[in-house]
């Protein structure tokens, strides 16, 4: 039995703390991974912590907008 390939670019990476970084990948051309990597000498790779959603069944336009509020608190509060 064959697995199914999944295809995942890394977009960027944000480093959060040591060892520790959010990476934001494209998954198979239609999904956005937001993931907590993690660079120990224990474990190497991603963890739980994250969400992965569609790009094109209307979420990525409800998210855009979440993006824009958390932006605009964040300029109030600077």
């Amino acid at each position: 039995m064959v697995k199914n390939q999944v295809k995942q670019k890394e977009i960027g990476r944000i480093p959060l703390r040591e060892g520790e970084d959010l990476v934001i990948s494209l998954v198979d051309n239609e999904k956005l991974d937001l993931r907590v990597w993690m660079d120990t000498e224990r474990y190497k790779g991603p963890t739980k912590r994250g969400l992965r959603f569609y790009l094109f069944d209307g979420n990525w336009e409800e998210f855009m907008k979440l993006v824009q509020k958390v932006n605009k608190v964040y300029e109030e509060l600077s």
